[in-house]
């Protein structure tokens, strides 16, 4: 019966030092849960900002292709007019012609700008105003003499003109693929932290798991040991209900033996003690 009693104590001793274990691993395990939780929110914002890097290199990327085709359709322009200029000027010939008339023209627009921009004294600004009607008569002539040196003329400023087109697309080509390559360094620079962390959270991961295993074992001890005790209580208390009921039948049985007892004395004419006969009136 003692050894039985041991055994129960020893029992509720181990259930509250597995409680404690239990309890204090699962403190360590929240704190692994949110070193882990910390490490995921971490890599959700880098992922954040490497997609918004991502979404800038693609648009730089979109405008690299814009810009690429434009100027691609710039110089297709400009390799047909060149054809066509070519073709007119074997038809124009006398290259000495043509040249004098790109010298008119030359002169013709450096006294012009001059006039324009420079203070001049008034009989040389005459002066200058009498050389520029000659010159654009010189120049009217030629062109009604030679039509097609003016369409020679139109076609080269098309050219100029359409070539500056195509520099400034260019230009926008290079300085966008510039950012694209920015804004893609940028992003693999964030891709790689997002490893980094990654690699350090499955780290964590496992570290989380092996704790787990260690409080779900000792969890499992707990509650087989907290079975096994609430038996043994259990057994302890219909044990204990036998006892005190066959105390309490052994204790009317003598009752029964003792009144029996007063009552033989009694009829018998023996003096009954006062304790006796309170006895046999509770009996009845």
């Amino acid at each position: 019966m003692e050894d039985e009693k041991n055994d129960v104590e020893k029992l509720r001793q181990k259930v509250r030092e597995l409680k404690k274990k239990r309890d204090e691993l699962n403190a360590e395990l929240r704190k692994k849960r949110d070193a882990l939780r910390g490490i995921y929110k971490e890599i959700d914002k880098i992922l954040g900002e490497a997609n918004a890097q991502k979404k800038k290199r693609d648009e730089a990327n979109k405008k690299v292709s814009e810009s690429k085709a434009k100027r691609d359709v710039s110089n297709k322009k400009i390799a047909e007019l060149n054809k066509k200029l070519s073709e007119l000027k074997k038809q124009v010939g006398g290259s000495m012609q043509r040249k004098e008339y790109e010298k008119l023209r030359k002169e013709y627009e450096r006294l012009n700008w001059k006039i324009q921009t420079s203070p001049l004294p008034k009989d040389k600004e005459l002066a200058f105003v009498r050389k520029l009607e000659e010159l654009e008569f010189q120049i009217r002539e030629y062109e009604s003499q030679r039509p097609m040196e003016s369409e020679v003329v139109k076609i080269e400023q098309e050219i100029k003109q359409i070539r500056q087109g195509a520099d400034s697309h260019h230009k926008a080509l290079l300085q966008s693929s510039e950012e694209g390559e920015v804004f893609h360094e940028e992003m693999h620079k964030l891709y790689k932290k997002v490893d980094e962390k990654s690699a350090k959270a499955k780290e964590l991961e496992a570290a989380f798991l092996e704790e787990k295993k260690a409080v779900d074992g000792v969890h499992n001890d707990f509650i087989e040991v907290l079975k096994e005790l609430k038996e043994k209580e259990g057994k302890e208390v219909v044990r204990t209900k036998k006892t005190k009921e066959a105390e309490v039948k052994k204790l009317k049985k003598e009752q029964k033996m003792r009144e029996k007892e007063i009552l033989s004395d009694l009829k018998k004419g023996k003096v009954i003690k006062t304790e006796d006969l309170l006895l046999l009136q509770k009996t009845d």
